[in-house]
């Protein structure tokens, strides 16, 4: 999974994350905060087989956001997996 929590989301989240974790590894800036996935589209246009599958794991307040950047860039059946909580989890594509 790609960073992908807006900065301003980091008052939000338990300690133990923000003492653990690299900031490089879960953050994004909040006015671009769909940068690796235009990036992970693209790498899985080159590198996916015909008929390849892809899915990523996602911010759950950019699930539609992140499902229209795979359509944009050509992927079919791009649909967003919820967890098991209900969560907007993952996007799955389709080359």
């Amino acid at each position: 999974n790609p960073p992908y929590i807006m900065e301003k989301e980091k008052r939000s989240m338990r300690s133990n994350v923000l003492e653990r974790e690299p900031p490089l590894a879960l953050f994004v800036p909040d006015d671009d905060p769909l940068m690796f996935y235009r990036a992970i589209a693209g790498w899985s246009a080159d590198l996916l087989s015909p008929e390849g599958v892809g899915m990523t794991e996602i911010n759950e307040l950019l699930g539609p956001e992140t499902a229209e950047v795979f359509s944009l860039s050509g992927f079919g059946n791009v649909s967003v997996v919820k967890d098991f909580s209900g969560k907007n989890r993952f996007v799955h594509y389709r080359k």
